[in-house]
């Protein structure tokens, strides 16, 4: 990609050829730069990172050797190793005969924190077998190197994520260090939050207003995530930097699974947390919606091959609504209130009834609402909007609630 321009009705990019040189333009109506960290879509629009910038020059080196009588039947993910040699951390496959070594510092870093940063300096064949025998501890270990990654440790957080119409998303908007295995799970986070929104608005479903909140809702998380990151990487792998500019650490499950979104088209209930333990928000709106075990009950369902499914699994393709055990009126409400937006798919589901059965009572509870009450549930899976108890204008709530979700003024 060469050139990228946008007008009110789209979005064209100049495409060349590397080997033929051909150059032709491609159009659309919207653009998603998920180009990695080095992204052209980024550099063109001139949207600048914002952190801290490099801190090293890291090698990943990808080998085979038998490290099955360190590690075979030990439950180790990730094997930090800090030594003479290197300062780094090993991942292996499940039976220890093959993985990879992230080199982040190599000798003394107190001595020389230059040199020691600059773990791609030399990069042959002797001195990676060289970098995994020390890693492992053994110098007469039989090693096989399979491929080599060079890449920077980094911690930025692209400025804005959206320009018109054209949104980034992963690599093209943040960069972290590897530590704590959150980058491909956060790109994937603005996958998911971006998708269903532009299929609505290009159906003509919601408005396209929608898209605005994409920045809103993944912008904070995202800069939540990689100072966490940062985090880990100045108390696990560099220690001796001395940081201190970093956030106390929060726990993974939080980061991974308890953010939360804000913006117009989640029905605020006045939270403004960026990030809480996922099993302690019982439905809030902005969190992602709690799993709940439920029981299949009565005709309807094409796979019966289980009795039991999780209300997680009644997410991901529609807008659903899950009502209480007594709340079986605002089914009736779902219909009526789906019809004001034309092509849009609404599920309704009674939980406690004859079809869900939830045999330990707990709906309710998880999703912080009475037996009478209400929850509605983006495609994403997050909580748009609840009711925590009857209304006597269902159908009224519930269309303000969906007109709110696809920001249809």
């Amino acid at each position: 990609m060469t050139a990228v321009t946008q007008d009110d009705s789209g979005v064209a990019i100049a495409v060349k050829d590397v080997t033929s040189g051909q150059q032709r333009t491609l159009r659309g109506k919207y653009l998603v730069g998920a180009d990695g960290a080095h992204s052209k879509v980024r550099e063109l629009l001139n949207i600048p990172f914002d952190g801290r910038g490099v801190f090293s020059n890291s090698i990943t080196i990808y080998f085979t050797a038998d490290l099955a009588p360190q590690l075979l039947g030990k439950p180790l993910s990730v094997i930090y190793i800090n030594n003479k040699v290197l300062g780094g951390f090993f991942r292996m496959a499940k039976d220890c005969q093959s993985g990879f070594l992230v080199v982040n510092t190599v000798g003394d870093p107190k001595v020389d924190p230059k040199a020691a940063a600059d773990a791609a300096a030399d990069t042959s064949e002797a001195r990676l077998i060289e970098f995994v025998r020390a890693g492992v501890g053994d110098p007469n270990l039989t090693v096989k190197i399979d491929g080599l990654a060079r890449w920077r440790a980094t911690s930025d957080v692209a400025r804005k994520f959206q320009d018109g119409r054209i949104f980034l998303a992963g690599d093209a908007a943040h960069l972290m260090p590897p530590n704590g295995g959150f980058g491909g799970n956060t790109g994937i986070h603005d996958a998911h939050n971006l998708a269903w929104k532009l299929a609505l608005v290009l159906k003509g479903v919601a408005s396209p207003k929608l898209l605005s909140t994409y920045e809103m809702e993944r912008l904070p998380p995202a800069k939540f995530t990689v100072e966490q990151a940062y985090t880990r990487y100045v108390t696990r792998t560099a220690p001796y930097l001395g940081a201190k500019d970093f956030q106390p650490p929060a726990n993974d499950f939080n980061i991974e699974l308890g953010y939360l979104y804000h913006s117009p088209a989640i029905v605020s209930e006045g939270n403004d947390k960026i990030h809480d333990d996922p099993r302690e928000t019982f439905g809030r709106t902005g969190s992602r919606a709690p799993h709940l075990w439920l029981e299949r009950g009565g005709a309807g369902w094409l796979d019966q091959s289980s009795s039991r499914l999780s209300t997680l699994d009644l997410f991901g393709r529609a807008f659903v609504l899950l009502v209480g055990p007594e709340g079986a009126a605002w089914c009736e409400a779902a219909g009526k209130a789906a019809r004001a937006f034309p092509g849009l798919e609404l599920d309704a589901h009674h939980i406690g009834g004859p079809v869900l059965r939830d045999a330990g009572g707990r709906f309710a509870q998880a999703y912080g609402i009475s037996s009478t009450g209400a929850v509605l549930v983006r495609p994403d899976g997050f909580v748009a909007w609840r009711a925590k108890e009857k209304s006597s204008g269902a159908e009224g709530a519930l269309t303000a609630a969906l007109r709110a979700a696809l920001m249809k003024s």
